[in-house]
């Protein structure tokens, strides 16, 4: 499957006036459409039907493109 390199954004929240941080990751692209700024930082690479939903070039809300793995070490 082809890849996608996503990133965190933030974008103007008006009703805080303030930046808000998304809980989505996105495209650059589609981040440059919503007007949000993109988290350089962040820059992540990921199979691209991580961003196939709802809304063209963004994931699902809480998207975790580091999910923790092998054995569970807490309860």
């Amino acid at each position: 499957m082809s890849k996608v390199t996503i990133y965190r954004f933030s974008k103007y929240d008006i009703q805080n006036d303030g930046m808000q941080i998304s809980r989505r990751w996105g495209t650059r692209e589609a981040i440059e459409r919503i007007c949000g700024e993109v988290m350089e930082e962040t820059a992540t690479e990921v199979d691209a039907s991580a961003v196939a939903t709802g809304i063209e070039g963004l994931t699902v809300r809480g998207f975790d493109p580091h999910p923790r793995t092998g054995f569970q070490t807490q309860v």
